[in-house]
């Protein structure tokens, strides 16, 4: 691996394989299409369009309270829609009627589509009012329920951020490795987020019970029968140690190993500025162990064609 490294980045010894990698880390993983996901939000929007149109009659109703009774009574499908104008996705959710009542009395409400009754429908009336989309409707100018709610989604969406923050390596690097499969001899699929038992059942592969039930970033089949797992992660510096981080990768490549598999770590951040030493000890304990910037450059093609 050490040769292999010094030979591709042309450098005289493995403390320069270290210098550039620690030199070339990057302080952000987005890309542009971190910030919102239009796909998702579209797919979304499109999904309930008919049961947008529909409330879309009780904008500047003069008898709201009737109109959305018709609506409840004729048109149920419109249930599940109503928490998503509060950006809500749970469609089951408890709200404390009075936080002055000493006995915090509490409505269950249920949005799943039903044939309601009076009660459910004078339940969802209050719901209105109270949450102030009555108000809404009837006072905040919106022409289009649809148009509101491509809003609400993005808000949902951006919200999710911290999610996608976690994931912004795997979506970044899943093209990439997706490519070099494509280009490259040998390889047979490209899974993607899958526990190794998968292997097992649809591939007849045998692995052991200790990593049976593990998740993979990315599994890589080659020549039938060669599995290759590579794990991508991003450091900011928060969170766990960096000592800590490095170990469980090590156990990560030792319990593969056990299995006969092999193993590439992809990491970045700029939390790993100023931890030469662990990226030392990452570089002496893992096979095959690169950033953001060795991958650009053609590495990780390199290694996996080698492989």
């Amino acid at each position: 691996m050490k040769e292999l490294y010094i030979e591709f980045l042309n450098v005289e010894n493995e403390e320069s394989v270290i210098e550039k990698f620690h030199d070339t880390l990057v302080d952000t993983n987005r890309s542009y299409d971190f910030f919102v996901d239009w796909d998702k939000v579209r797919k979304h929007v499109e999904e309930h369009k008919i049961e947008f149109n529909i409330l879309n009659s009780l904008i500047g109703s003069n008898r709201f309270d009737n109109d959305l009774r018709k609506i409840l009574l004729n048109y149920p499908r419109v249930l599940p829609v109503i928490p998503i104008l509060l950006a809500i996705r749970d469609l089951n959710f408890k709200v404390i009627r009075d936080f002055t009542d000493k006995n915090l009395d509490t409505v269950n409400y249920d949005f799943n589509t039903r044939t309601l009754t009076s009660e459910d429908i004078d339940n969802i009336i209050e719901f209105f009012d109270k949450t102030g989309l009555k108000r809404f409707f009837l006072e905040m100018g919106t022409k289009s329920v649809q148009d509101y709610v491509i809003g609400v989604e993005v808000g949902m969406d951006t919200h999710a951020r911290k999610n996608r923050s976690g994931d912004a390596m795997e979506l970044l690097l899943k093209p990439i490795i997706e490519d070099i499969a494509t280009k490259e001899k040998g390889f047979e699929r490209v899974l993607f987020q899958k526990n190794f038992g998968y292997l097992e059942t649809n591939y007849g592969i045998e692995v052991n019970s200790s990593i049976k039930n593990r998740k993979a970033d990315f599994i890589l089949i080659k020549d039938n029968k060669k599995v290759i797992n590579i794990e991508v992660n991003f450091y900011s510096g928060t969170g766990s140690k960096p000592q800590e981080i490095v170990d469980s990768y090590i156990e990560r490549q030792n319990e593969l190993k056990n299995n006969g598999f092999e193993f590439i770590w992809i990491t970045d951040g700029e939390g790993w500025r100023g931890q030469k030493n662990q990226i030392h000890k990452g570089f002496e304990k893992i096979d095959y162990l690169l950033n953001l910037h060795f991958v650009r450059i053609g590495l990780l093609e390199e290694i996996l064609c080698r492989i």
